[in-house]
């Protein structure tokens, strides 16, 4: 069984979204209860941290994490920074190079 984490913390925007100070000190903390061998047991080799990171970056790494995995596997995916619903009601994790204009997400 793998134990695989993909922590993105965005804590800095282009202009329309404000700034989240606290979104990348989320992730860091999450990552050192992940390393604490007592409560998250994970090494951190299978932990990937990203801070501020652009869409094609979050893109490749969700997809790495999923990829090629087992069913007793454990992944863990969290993001700490803004979400965008769009008109139908989706649900869009907020990079720090997403605008958003009256018809949703760009």
């Amino acid at each position: 069984m793998a134990k695989v984490a993909l922590l993105i913390g965005v804590s800095e925007y282009e202009p329309g979204l404000n700034p989240l100070p606290s979104a990348v000190r989320d992730v860091e903390a999450v990552y050192g209860v992940l390393l604490h061998s007592e409560m998250g047991g994970f090494a951190a080799s299978d932990i990937t941290l990203l801070k501020n990171p652009e869409r094609q970056v979050v893109e490749m790494a969700i997809e790495t994490l999923f990829s090629g995995r087992h069913k007793d596997d454990l992944l863990l995916l969290y993001f700490s920074g803004h979400g965008i619903k769009d008109d139908r009601g989706r649900l869009y994790l907020a990079t720090r190079n997403t605008s958003k204009t009256p018809i949703g997400n760009n």
